[in-house]
């Protein structure tokens, strides 16, 4: 059974200029903070991976968290296009049950007990078909032109859905090896570097959700465990009605209002906590 939870976080340029998808760094101080408050309340271990630049702020603003991991330290020199790899890091750290929890995902409750069972799971599905997934078939002719691709995944090729890893884990943990090998091969051979920072340079942030989720829907398939697999809901849309859960898509993280919401509720949830974001937001100029 899942009794931990695990935070990534990757900042390849080391600096408070790399808002991580947020309008401001300070926006992502904030939503991180409270991501990591709500989950601290439901699971009694919750670790904290990044860098020791990373680890350092985060100490110093003081999050909920039982323990620190600076594993992304083997990864500080990869493009800062993929960001993904360092969950994958993360993930294959684990040596027991765990969920990785993005941090713009609050858990307002604890997570159904289907989900902590599961041999693996995740937020929702992503039909390649519905709007707003188009980027998979997009990315999909990149895939097929490049010069190096994990023979497993070109041998599973999914056509229906990948997994939404706002929440990804369970309690199958050396499943992740194989998931972060393949990744690895394909976003670091030589190979396939003009690919994506020339000829697709419009898609290189992109590539995370093809070898992240896409890989890990095919490696599903190869090992024929789709009945394993647990979702909050398959369409994410729908998850707000059967469960307390919220991840902020897209633009909502540029949104002031929505940013502002979010820092009044982390006052509202920990006072103190949000004392100490904003101090280290105004110490740093943030």
């Amino acid at each position: 059974m899942i009794k931990k939870a695990v935070f990534s976080y990757f900042n390849a340029d080391e600096s408070f200029g790399n808002n991580c998808g947020f309008a401001r760094y300070r926006d992502f101080l904030y939503t991180t903070s409270l991501s990591i408050l709500c989950a601290s309340r439901v699971f009694k271990e919750v670790q904290f991976i990044s860098t020791d630049w990373g680890v350092d702020v985060f100490t110093e603003i003081g999050i909920p968290v039982t323990d620190y991991s600076t594993k992304l330290n083997e990864i500080k020199d990869i493009s800062k296009y993929f960001w993904a790899y360092g969950k994958l890091l993360a993930y294959t750290e684990q040596t027991k049950p765990f969920v990785h929890i993005d941090n713009d995902v609050f858990l307002w409750e604890p997570l159904p007990r289907k989900i902590l069972m599961a041999k693996l799971c995740f937020q929702s599905l992503e039909p390649f078909d519905a709007q707003g997934y188009q980027y998979y078939n997009q990315l999909k002719e990149c895939w097929n032109m490049a010069k190096v691709r994990p023979q497993v995944i070109v041998d599973n090729e999914v056509t229906d859905f990948a997994y939404n890893c706002g929440i990804c884990g369970g309690n199958d943990v050396e499943f992740f090896k194989e998931h972060r090998e393949c990744s690895a091969e394909y976003i670091f051979a030589p190979e396939n570097q003009n690919l994506f920072f020339r000829k697709f340079r419009d898609m290189a942030i992109h590539q995370n959700l093809f070898h992240e989720q896409y890989f890990i829907a095919s490696l599903i398939q190869k090992h024929d465990i789709r009945k394993s697999v647990r979702v909050l809901s398959d369409n994410a849309m729908d998850i707000p009605g059967k469960f307390k859960y919220t991840h902020l898509w897209g633009t909502t993280k540029t949104d002031r209002g929505m940013m502002a919401r979010v820092q009044i509720r982390l006052r509202e949830e920990s006072r103190d906590l949000h004392d100490r974001v904003e101090a280290f937001c105004k110490k740093n100029n943030l």
